[in-house]
């Protein structure tokens, strides 16, 4: 689940990084309603996640499905606000902002909890998404506009390297 979910979440991430370049045209509503879509979907699965991890009672893996979990959460709740920031055609997208503090902070706890455990891959992940969430939060919440000039560049990098390129490694079975 974790593999598929991180597909579409690479593939969201690219569009939301594309449709910051204005010579894209990104349609918004079409924006809105692929963020929505692919919401839901990681929904699903991160409540599929959560009760399999929670059944998983005195498991050496049960932490790491509880991590699985963790991520999709993130990111499901991540693409509902903003899915519904474009559809309520929000004058401000602050509290979307203020989500990525929260999912920032949360990603660099698992970053630093992927050190401690040892799994390189999970660290760089944990990394970028938090770099990632920290800059929407710098965007959107404190309007700093240095950090909405890298938006882009993060969103599309975010969306190939840390979701869309280890998802289909995944599904291949060469991670």
């Amino acid at each position: 689940m974790l593999a598929i979910n991180i597909i579409f979440a690479g593939f969201v991430l690219t569009l939301n990084g594309f449709s910051l370049i204005e010579k894209a045209k990104i349609d918004q509503k079409v924006k809105g309603a692929i963020n929505l879509t692919v919401g839901v979907l990681i929904a699903v699965n991160a409540i599929l996640q959560t009760i399999i991890a929670g059944g998983m009672v005195d498991s050496p893996y049960q932490m790491m499905h509880f991590g699985f979990a963790a991520a999709m959460w993130l990111f499901s709740v991540n693409y509902l606000i903003l899915g519904f920031h474009v559809f309520l055609k929000a004058e401000s997208y602050k509290a979307f902002g203020l989500f990525s503090a929260f999912a920032s902070i949360v990603s660099f706890i698992f970053a630093v909890e992927a050190v401690i455990a040892g799994g390189w891959l999970f660290i760089v992940l944990w990394f970028m998404w938090a770099v990632l969430w920290l800059q929407s939060f710098l965007t959107m919440t404190l309007e700093i506009k240095w950090a909405g000039k890298l938006s882009a560049a993060i969103l599309i990098i975010n969306g190939v390297i840390s979701t869309f390129l280890p998802g289909m490694l995944m599904v291949l079975g060469v991670l």
